[in-house]
């Protein structure tokens, strides 16, 4: 499931920069007043629809991945220990942490993508105002991808075996020789 939520956050980033470009395939012929224009902005929105559909599907799915995960190995970890069920419940919260914004952000940029372009197609938005939100989108789909792409990998191997991740962390207040914690996430 991981992979296929990344291969949709990887095909809407994929989709956002094909129509950016497609998008600026219809201005140039728009300025020059070409008779093809309209069919340029067809397929425009023709490209920007599923780009949009597949974006508000992968971001919402990975939300929902890390809350259903979360409470899977919370009802798995619910006989260990204190100190490592937190331990376990403080890197399930990082998870959400590193992801939700990301994905949130991806999900109202696509959005804002959408409706501007609607603006600008009615001409009540000058059309650099798509274009910026259309860069603001790559952006924090590449933001997104790269947050989950790691949150995926530790979240996989926390939930194959829980306790050999909590065994793998240092305990509190260790020193130099304890063994290496994954990955801090931020």
């Amino acid at each position: 499931m991981a992979v296929a939520l990344l291969v949709g956050t990887l095909l809407a980033l994929a989709g956002f920069l094909l129509t950016s470009v497609q998008g600026f395939a219809v201005a140039a012929h728009l300025a020059a007043t070409a008779p093809a224009a309209r069919l340029l902005v067809t397929k425009h929105v023709a490209y920007a629809i599923p780009t949009v559909l597949l974006s508000l599907f992968s971001q919402s799915m990975v939300i929902f991945f890390f809350i259903g995960t979360g409470r899977l190995v919370k009802d798995e970890v619910a006989g260990f220990a204190e100190a490592d069920r937190r331990a376990v419940l403080g890197v399930l919260r990082g998870f959400k942490r590193q992801t939700s914004p990301p994905a949130t952000f991806a999900l109202l940029s696509a959005i804002a993508v959408f409706v501007l372009g609607g603006a600008v197609h009615t001409s009540a938005l000058p059309s650099w105002v798509h274009l910026a939100a259309s860069l603001a989108a790559v952006g924090t789909h590449a933001w997104a991808l790269v947050a989950e792409w790691s949150a995926f990998i530790e979240n996989a191997r926390l939930m194959a075996d829980p306790a050999a991740f909590v065994r793998g962390r240092p305990a509190a207040g260790t020193g130099a020789g304890a063994a290496p914690a994954p990955r801090s996430l931020p």
